[in-house]
């Protein structure tokens, strides 16, 4: 199967190209500052997806999914930013805000699909990708 055949990475090619399009129609000096980071941590996502989907260990595989993981909150926090600056609209903020948490859940679940293929994996991403799994499900008590 092709990495091309993953839902999962053909969102996180999505955001990169919208992201990446997005920036270039922003003035220089937050083209140079935040949009270059935001261009980066997005890009990270897909690439990450891309390199695990190619290793074998499925410690490697795991590590690399976790990473795409981590691209995708540093660009959710980067988008926050450009919203509160006045960079992005909130509609455009909402919509893309919406594409991360899409790909948040579906590299967690690609990671725990990966794991359950391999029983005999005790390395320590089993725990983390359980515990993250969890933490999306958790409601505020307050509401």
């Amino acid at each position: 199967m092709s990495i091309r055949s993953l839902r999962i990475y053909g969102i996180a090619t999505d955001l990169s190209d919208a992201v990446s399009n997005l920036v270039c129609n922003w003035p220089e000096f937050h083209k140079r500052t935040l949009g270059q980071q935001i261009v980066r941590a997005a890009d990270s996502i897909s690439n990450n997806i891309a390199e695990g989907y190619g290793r074998v260990a499925i410690g490697e595989r795991l590590q690399l999914y976790m990473y795409a993981e981590g691209s995708t909150q540093e660009t959710l926090n980067c988008l926050d930013r450009a919203l509160n600056r006045g960079i992005i609209d909130e509609e455009l903020h909402r919509k893309l805000i919406q594409k991360c948490k899409q790909l948040s859940i579906g590299i967690i679940e690609l990671a725990n699909a990966q794991m359950e293929r391999e029983p005999n994996y005790q390395g320590p991403f089993r725990e983390r990708i359980a515990k993250r799994r969890a933490w999306r499900t958790i409601t505020p008590k307050n509401k």
